[in-house]
């Protein structure tokens, strides 16, 4: 059994590296737009006015959406395209998964003690993990989200591969 799964890449790969920094500048230009406002408009007095309350509230406000907007645009980014160009590969020995820049984590079947689905998605697709005790001791794991082509095939593959190697084994939906 030699068997590869593969995401599709739908992005270009400078967005798929780079969006934290492209989503963070854009929130950095809003903020810097809000203190250009205020700085132009301001009426720097000494003493409290409704004036000086609502500048503060602009720039409070302004503050708040470039910092939060990047960070919520990130995670669903990843969520939706943070596994494009990953690849799972999985032998008769071994599942190995391969992140896009070359990384990889590998684990011999025996060592895999358990594969699970997430129990509450924050973020669509639902996630999987294969979770693995390697050398009784250090605990390693990898994430499978359900957008994976030919995820039912990857998911009864490695279940059947999973039970022929060890009798010890969790397997749960």
């Amino acid at each position: 059994m030699n068997e590869v799964f593969s995401y599709p890449i739908t992005q270009s790969e400078f967005l798929l590296e780079n969006y934290y920094i492209l989503t963070w500048t854009g929130g950095m230009l809003v903020l810097g737009a809000a203190w250009a406002i205020f700085f132009r408009y301001g009426n720097f007095k000494y003493g409290i006015d409704l004036g000086c309350l609502f500048k503060t509230l602009i720039i409070m406000v302004a503050t708040m959406l470039a910092v939060g907007v990047p960070n919520y645009l990130n995670v669903k980014y990843y969520a939706q395209h943070g596994h494009e160009g990953d690849k799972i590969t999985l032998t008769n020995e071994r599942v190995t998964y391969q992140y896009r820049d070359g990384k990889q984590k590998s684990f011999l079947l025996s060592e895999v003690k358990k594969f699970y689905k997430e129990p509450m998605t924050f973020n669509p697709p639902p996630t999987h993990f294969v979770v693995a005790i390697i050398d009784s001791i250090k605990v390693d794991s990898f994430a499978v989200r359900e957008d994976l082509p030919r995820f039912e095939t990857f998911k009864a593959t490695l279940n059947n591969a999973i039970a022929d190697k060890s009798s010890e084994i969790t397997l749960t939906n």
